[in-house]
C-alpha cells in the first residue's frame, strides 16, 4: 500500500474512497458565539485509500459522524466503507489528525461493502448519536453529557418497534446458501431474522427469537426462554447452523467412503507403510493435505466434503 502524493489530488475535486470503520467516539467543541461546549460525534476511520487505485491517503483518520453515515446503521471494528469526500490540499489536518493527511470535506454516499449483515438502526440527528455513542461507554455520565442521553433514549422510545424487528433484503449470513442441510428444519435457513417475542417478553424484559423470513415460522426460541439480547440470538442460532453444516459434510464424506472402498483400503495401506516405515512416496506425515493429494490423483473433485473431514471419519472407522 503506497502513499499518495497528495499534491496530485486537485484541491475540492470529488474522489471516491476506501477506509476500515474502526469505532465511533466524541469530542468536546466550544461554540463560537457563545463560547459554551457541546459535544460532536466523531469516527475513526482506518487505511483511507483513493479507491481508484489504492494508493493510502491516511493510515489514521478522525471523520465527523454525520447522518450519511448513521444511515447506514450500527457498525462493528472492521466494517469496509466506501465514500465520496473532497480533500483540502490548503490545510494539512487539524487537532485530531494532525498532519497525517489532509482535511476530508462533505464526505457523502457512504456504502459497506461487506455484501452480508445484519442492519440496527441508530440516530442520525447529531444530538441523539452522540448520546447513542455515550451510552456504549458504560461510565458515569456528567450533567452536559446525560442531557445527550436523554436525547437518545427518547429516540429509543420513538422508534422502538424498527429496533426490536432487525429484516433487510440481504441475508444475515450467505455462507450455507450452497449447502444443503436436509435435516435440520428447512433448506432455506440463511433467510431469518432476529424479531421480539410477544409471546415470552414480558414488563420487565424483551425476548427475541429467530424466525425464518418467508414463513415466518420460529427456528429457535432457546427452548422456550427466548434471549436477551438480539446479537446473543444470531450468534447462537449461527451457531447451530455451522455445527448442522459440518454434520452435514461429515454425513457426505462417510457415504463417499462407504461408496469407494478401493480408496478406503489405499489410505490404509499408506497408513501403515508412514507408521512402520516413517514415509510413504515422500509423505511423512498421515494428514489431510495427503488424502487432498490423493483426491485429487483420483480425480475426485466437486465433493460436498473436505479432505479434513473425509480423514476424520476415515480415523473414527
Amino acid at each position: 500500500m503506497s502513499t499518495v502524493n497528495m499534491k496530485k489530488l486537485k484541491n475540492l475535486t470529488q474522489y471516491n474512497f476506501t477506509a476500515t470503520f474502526i469505532k465511533a467516539d466524541v469530542t468536546v467543541r466550544e461554540r463560537k458565539s457563545s463560547s459554551l461546549e457541546y459535544i460532536y460525534p466523531t469516527v475513526l476511520l482506518k487505511n483511507v485509500c483513493l479507491a481508484d487505485t489504492g494508493e493510502l491517503i491516511a493510515k489514521y483518520y478522525w471523520l465527523g459522524y454525520g447522518k450519511s453515515l448513521a444511515k447506514l446503521g450500527r457498525l462493528t471494528s472492521g466494517t469496509q466503507l466506501n465514500f465520496e469526500a473532497r480533500p483540502d490540499i490548503n490545510v494539512l489536518g487539524n487537532k485530531n489528525n494532525g498532519d497525517i493527511a489532509s482535511l476530508i470535506t462533505w464526505p457523502k454516499k457512504f456504502q459497506r461493502l461487506d455484501k452480508t449483515y445484519q442492519y440496527q438502526a441508530i440516530p442520525e440527528n447529531e444530538n441523539q448519536l452522540v448520546g447513542y455513542i455515550l451510552s456504549n461507554k458504560k461510565q458515569e455520565y456528567s450533567e452536559n453529557e446525560q442531557w445527550y442521553l436523554d436525547q437518545y433514549e427518547l429516540w429509543r422510545e420513538e422508534n422502538g418497534d424498527e429496533l426490536d424487528t432487525i429484516v433487510e433484503d440481504i441475508p444475515a449470513i450467505d455462507k450455507y446458501q450452497d449447502i444443503k442441510v436436509e435435516d435440520v428444519l428447512d433448506d432455506k435457513l440463511e433467510k431469518y431474522a432476529a424479531i421480539r417475542s410477544e409471546e415470552l417478553s414480558d414488563s420487565e424484559n424483551r425476548k427475541y427469537v429467530i424466525i425464518d423470513r418467508e414463513t415466518k415460522k420460529v427456528l429457535d426460541d432457546n427452548n422456550s426462554l427466548g434471549y436477551l439480547k438480539v446479537k446473543e440470538a444470531y450468534e447462537s442460532y449461527e451457531h447451530r447452523l455451522i455445527n448442522a453444516k459440518e454434520r452435514y459434510r461429515k454425513r457426505r464424506a462417510l457415504i463417499w467412503l462407504l461408496n469407494h472402498a478401493d480408496f478406503d483400503k489405499k489410505l490404509l495401506e499408506i497408513y501403515v507403510e508412514i507408521t512402520d516405515k516413517g514415509q510413504w512416496e515422500g509423505y511423512i506425515s498421515f494428514d489431510k493435505n495427503l488424502v487432498e493429494d490423493l483426491l485429487l490423483q483420483g480425480n475426485h473433485t466437486h465433493l460436498e466434503f473436505t479432505s479434513k473431514d473425509l480423514l476424520e471419519v476415515w480415523y473414527k472407522g
